[in-house]
């Protein structure tokens, strides 16, 4: 700040300023302590803010939790003073902060706002839906995706499952997905990305793909059209070329595989079937299998796998146990 604006103005946009990191999730907080520590009456001007860019359950938390914390009734009254002039000019106020300090945080502000819709499927069920830009994504059984996307931003959490993308282009908008600890960014292309327990794989039919990890120790990896990548304990394998069939063969009901490990295999059928698959034997879960299976017909696949690679397939009411014989 310049220092020219009267004190309570000046705090005031700073306030704006504080509550635009935090919707964006970019804060630094021992700066903000040291914010709210060096005026008086900051407190009361972010809450009174931050409660207003959210909704009235909002207030009433804060007021619950200063009643908890000893305020008295003046200092709750001030709160709410505070609180309506900004019930009218909330949003303007940060729009206001960011223009004055000159910090471009309003896209993070906007972003935040942004409603977000989640999509789900259940069990054996696949599910095609369409995004707001335009980007087709079809979703495999029991999963689960959130996605916000506005005029600068577009961002997907695959929290489980596995999901198609069919991304519309925009140069000016990359296309994001989280899952798990990875992060694949995109232009404009197709690809497919699920949770198979502890790893994400991706495979892209169309199109490049930048795959990484959360962690800014992971060196992204660029996936071109017809490879696969996976991330496995926080590290991400070379890309390799895909097979003639792809994993993305699920869409059609089947899954068809030439070298994979049988841990590989339980995930994908587990989307197929209410009942648990359960395999206790780290030996067995490493059993390299092949075939081309029908995914809704879990029971059967266990079966034939299990007379090919000499394991038992228990059946109770609510599991798959698989034994070695």
């Amino acid at each position: 700040m310049t220092g020219t604006l009267p004190q309570e103005q000046e705090d005031e946009e700073e306030a704006a300023l504080w509550v635009a990191r935090h919707l964006g999730n970019a804060v630094d907080a021992t700066a903000f302590a040291a914010w709210l520590a060096g005026g008086s009456g900051r407190r009361e001007l972010f809450d009174a803010l931050w409660a207003t860019c959210m909704d009235d359950a909002v207030t009433d938390g804060l007021r619950i939790h200063d009643q908890k914390a000893g305020a008295d009734d003046e200092t709750l009254a001030r709160v709410e003073r505070i609180r309506m002039p900004y019930k009218r000019l909330a949003l303007g106020a940060v729009a206001a902060g960011v223009a004055v300090a000159g910090v471009l945080v309003w896209p993070l502000v906007r972003f935040a706002l942004t409603p977000e819709r989640t999509f789900a499927t259940g069990t054996a069920k696949v599910s095609r839906v369409a995004l707001s830009d335009g980007t087709i994504v079809l979703l495999n059984g029991n999963t689960r995706l959130r996605a916000k996307i506005d005029a600068g931003r577009r961002v997907v959490h695959l929290d489980a499952g596995e999901a198609l993308f069919d991304v519309r282009h925009d140069a000016q908008r990359p296309f994001t997905v989280a899952a798990d600890n990875s992060e694949v960014t995109v232009l404009g292309t197709r690809f497919d990305l699920a949770l198979n327990d502890s790893r994400v794989d991706l495979e892209v039919e169309r199109g490049l793909v930048r795959f990484g990890g959360t962690s800014a120790r992971q060196a992204a990896v660029l996936v071109p059209a017809m490879h696969r990548a996976a991330m496995v304990d926080g590290r991400i394998a070379q890309p390799v070329a895909l097979g003639r069939n792809a994993a993305t063969d699920w869409q059609h009901g089947w899954l068809q595989v030439a070298d994979m490990a049988l841990a590989d295999i339980v995930p994908r059928l587990q989307r197929w079937t209410d009942k648990s698959i359960v395999v206790e034997d780290p030996a067995l879960l490493r059993t390299r299998v092949a075939g081309r299976f029908r995914l809704s017909q879990s029971k059967a696949v266990l079966d034939s796998l299990g007379d090919l690679y000499g394991f038992a397939v228990e059946e109770t009411g609510s599991a798959y146990i698989l034994e070695r014989r």
